[in-house]
C-alpha cells in the first residue's frame, strides 16, 4: 500500500477512533480537529493581454479545504496532521483515486517540549513564517488559486533568558536526488540539485518601548551543476525589522524593515555577475481607533526592492490584481521579472482607509502605485491599482468578502504601438469558514 494512502487511512482511523472510543483513545490523547473551507470567485478581464478589444475574460471559483488534527503522543510530545485539497469549480466530481491524488499532507510533524530544558523541537512538514513576510513564508497563500506551500524542516524555538526569543530552521524545499554529470571525464561526477534552507530569527520586546525588534538570517542553497561548472547557488538574506505602537497617539503604529542579499551563484552562466547584492526596505504606519463608535482605520506604506533583490519565498502580496494573479506568465506582476509576491525590482506606495459603519460590515478602499526599480526600456511605471472591499463578519468563524478592483496600466506595460491598452478589471467574492 502506498505511504500516502496508508497515512491517510491512519489519519481517518484516528479521527473515528477518538470519537467513537474516547475512553480508550490514549494513543491520540487530547485529539482536537480544526480546519477551514475557503472559496475565491472572480471575474476578470484584460488580465493577460491588457487589450479590451480582445477576449481574455475569464470567471472561475476555486476552493481550498483544510482539515487538521492535533494530539499528544506523550505528555511532552505532540503531533499534528493537516490535509489540504484544492479544486476548481467545474472540474468534475472525480473518483476516489483522483481525489486522493490531489489531496496532500501540508502538515505532518511532531513537537518535543523543552529539549535540554530549553528548546522546543518541531520535526516534519510544517508552515513557517508570516503571510506578510518579505523574505520567507510557507503556508496558505493569498493568491487566485488559493495554493498552499509547506516546508520539510527541523525547527527550534527557545527563550533566551527571558530577554529575547529565537526560532530557527534547517530544512529542504526540494529533494531532486542525484543528477548525472554532463562533464566529460576526468571531471565527471554525480551531484544533486536539492534546494536546502536554513537560518533563524532573534526578536525582543525589551529594547524598543511598546515595540519589537528582530534580526534574522536565512540561506537557500540549490546544489546544482550548470554551464559545465560544478557549483552551488547560495542565496543569503539578512535583515532587521521593527514594529510597535506610538503611545502618545492611541491606535497609531509603525513598522520598518531593511534587507540585504548576499551569497553567490557559482553555477551562473559565463559573463554574468554571480554575486547576490540586492537590497530592499519597507516603512509604514497604520492607525486604528473608534470614531463616533465606529472602528476607523488607515495605513500608509512605501517599500522598495532593487532590480537585483531576491527573496527566498516571500509571502507579502500588494493589491488584488497585482498580488493575487501570479500563476500565468502574462499576469501583470510577472512582467519585467517581478512576480506578485515580494519586492523584487519593485517600488510600491500604498495607502488605504476603512470603516465599520455597523459592527459586522467593513468597507475598505486601498490604492497602490507600482514602479520598477529598473527596466530595459527605461520606462518604470508599472501601473496603479484601486481596490474596494466590502466584508461581512457573519460570526467569529464565518466571513464574506466582495471586491471590485481596477489596474491602470503604466507606460512600462503598455501594448506595442497600434495595439490599444485597456485597464484590467475584476469583480470578486470570497467566503471563509474556520472550524
Amino acid at each position: 500500500m502506498p505511504v500516502k494512502k496508508l497515512a491517510g487511512l491512519a489519519f481517518a482511523l484516528a479521527l473515528v477512533y477518538s470519537i467513537s472510543l474516547p475512553a480508550r483513545a490514549e494513543l491520540f490523547k487530547n485529539f482536537k480537529t480544526d480546519g477551514s473551507i475557503e472559496t475565491r470567485s472572480l471575474s476578470i478581464d484584460n488580465s493577460t493581454d491588457r487589450n479590451g478589444s480582445h477576449d481574455d475574460y475569464r470567471a472561475e471559483t476555486n476552493y481550498r479545504i483544510m482539515i487538521g488534527g492535533s494530539f499528544d503522543l506523550l505528555d511532552d510530545v505532540h503531533a499534528r496532521l493537516l490535509l489540504n485539497k484544492n479544486t476548481n469549480q467545474g472540474s468534475g466530481t472525480g473518483s476516489i483515486e483522483t481525489v486522493e491524488a490531489s489531496t496532500f499532507f501540508q502538515n505532518a510533524y511532531f513537537k518535543v517540549d523543552k529539549v535540554f530544558n530549553a528548546v522546543d523541537l518541531t520535526v516534519g512538514r510544517q508552515f513557517y513564517g508570516d503571510s506578510n513576510d518579505l523574505v520567507i513564508y510557507f503556508g496558505p497563500q493569498n493568491d487566485d488559486i488559493l495554493s498552499v506551500t509547506s516546508l520539510d524542516a527541523f525547527r527550534a524555538d527557545a527563550d533566551i533568558m527571558g530577554w529575547a526569543k529565537f526560532m530557527g530552521i534547517v530544512g529542504k524545499i526540494a529533494d531532486n536526488g542525484a543528477q548525472t554529470s554532463t562533464l566529460a571525464e576526468p571531471n565527471a561526477a554525480n551531484s544533486n540539485s536539492d534546494t536546502d534552507v536554513w537560518g533563524g530569527e532573534v526578536n525582543t520586546d525589551k529594547l524598543i518601548p511598546a515595540g519589537n525588534l528582530a534580526a534574522y538570517y536565512y540561506t537557500a542553497q540549490t546544489k546544482k551543476e550548470a554551464n559545465a561548472v560544478l557549483g552551488n547557488n547560495t542565496l543569503n538574506v539578512y535583515g532587521l525589522r521593527a514594529a510597535g505602537d506610538i503611545k502618545p497617539v492611541g491606535g497609531l503604529a509603525y513598522n520598518a524593515e531593511i534587507i540585504q542579499d548576499g551569497g553567490r551563484n557559482n553555477g551562473a552562466a559565463s559573463g554574468t555577475n554571480p554575486g547576490y547584492g540586492g537590497t530592499a526596505y519597507s516603512i509604514g504606519g497604520s492607525y486604528g481607533h473608534d470614531v463616533a463608535n465606529m472602528p476607523v482605520r488607515a495605513k500608509l506604506e512605501y517599500a522598495r526592492g532593487s532590480h537585483d533583490f531576491t527573496a527566498i519565498a516571500p509571502g507579502r502580496r500588494y493589491g488584488i490584481i497585482w498580488g493575487e494573479y501570479t500563476n500565468n506568465a502574462f499576469d501583470v506582476s510577472n512582467l519585467n521579472g517581478v512576480g506578485g509576491a515580494g519586492l523584487s525590482n519593485l517600488k510600491v506606495f500604498d495607502g488605504g482607509v476603512g470603516v465599520n459603519p455597523i459592527a459586522k460590515l467593513g468597507i475598505d478602499l486601498n490604492a497602490y502605485r507600482f514602479r520598477y526599480s529598473a527596466s530595459a526600456s527605461n520606462k518604470t511605471s508599472a501601473g496603479t491599482e484601486y481596490d474596494l472591499i466590502l466584508s461581512w463578519k457573519h460570526s467569529d468563524n464565518v466571513s464574506f468578502d466582495v471586491n471590485a478592483a481596477t489596474f491602470q496600466v503604466g507606460d512600462a506595460n503598455q501594448n506595442a504601438a497600434g495595439t490599444p491598452t485597456s485597464p484590467i478589471t475584476q469583480l470578486g467574492a470570497d467566503i471563509k469558514i474556520k472550524y
